[in-house]
């Protein structure tokens, strides 16, 4: 755990590292992150690929969120809540912000979130009153700051209140019923995207996406043009494109770190995919 307090020219923010134990990651809701900053002049941050959900409250002020390809803005009161894996920034208006912030992760949160999208959740709302989402930052904060012996079993529960909240938000049919079908495949290949080290069937995916495996296959096909284990496919080898030519792994290695193993099986997919062998295309680099 480190807690530092940044002064500078643009922000002036109080911001909590936190590291989580091995068991918090393992079994838990787990925080790596909290903090609250005012901004001193505008100003833009901007991030992608963080294995992180993250949680905003507006305290004062305005400003702007871009995701999804989309601007929100937001102001006093209001409540973002996004997967930072998505390309993501925001922003003060010339109306100076005071922001609190939580990045969280855990194994149920990518299932939660694509729940909440799924139901019509959008990336910024606005709770009826802000008390309870001021409380929950306070709650948190506090207990990670405590030398709580089971402080990490406490930030559990305090984030699964704010999971809770969140989802309270969540149920919004006018989008599902204009987007449903899109935005379901949408977030199926962003699982795809996330979770391809892992093992990944059709059942499975069925199973999360609380539909049937051949609507599943069906409607992406249809909408993205090639089958899910066609695209699952090339997204791993794309990953060990990457670490074959910036790694010194085997190329064992990177067939399991990407999801195919055994060896002879990964070397044959990665051939069909790219005309050569996982070694040819590593040299052909040197």
């Amino acid at each position: 755990m480190k807690n530092q307090l940044f002064q500078g020219e643009y922000v002036s923010s109080n911001r909590l590292l936190y590291t989580p134990s091995e068991f918090a990651k393992n079994n838990l809701i787990y925080l790596q992150e909290i903090g609250r900053l005012t901004a001193q002049k505008p100003h833009t941050s901007k991030r992608q690929n963080l294995s992180s959900f993250l949680f905003i409250h507006v305290r004062s002020g305005s400003g702007y969120i871009d995701y999804g390809g989309k601007e929100y803005a937001v102001s006093a009161g209001d409540c973002v809540f996004i997967n930072c894996q998505n390309l993501y920034s925001h922003r003060t208006a010339e109306d100076l912000w005071s922001i609190e912030w939580i990045h969280f992760n855990g194994d149920s949160i990518l299932p939660i979130y694509l729940k909440y999208v799924e139901r019509g959740g959008q990336p910024v709302f606005r709770p009826d009153e802000d008390t309870r989402a001021l409380k929950l930052w306070d709650d948190i904060n506090n207990v990670a700051r405590s030398s709580d012996y089971i402080r990490d079993i406490k930030i559990n529960e305090y984030l699964s209140r704010l999971v809770t909240f969140l989802m309270t938000f969540s149920w919004n049919p006018e989008v599902t019923e204009q987007g449903g079908s899109i935005r379901n495949i949408n977030n199926l290949k962003e699982y795809l995207d996330t979770h391809y080290q892992e093992k990944i069937t059709l059942d499975m995916l069925a199973d999360i996406f609380l539909t049937s495996k051949y609507t599943l296959s069906r409607s992406f096909k249809e909408q993205v043009g090639t089958s899910i284990i066609n695209y699952l496919l090339v997204v791993r080898i794309t990953h060990a494109k990457q670490m074959l030519r910036f790694t010194d792994k085997t190329v064992e290695e990177i067939g399991a770190s990407c999801g195919i193993t055994p060896l002879y099986y990964f070397s044959r997919m990665f051939k069909q995919i790219e005309g050569v062998s996982p070694l040819e295309y590593r040299l052909s680099w040197k």
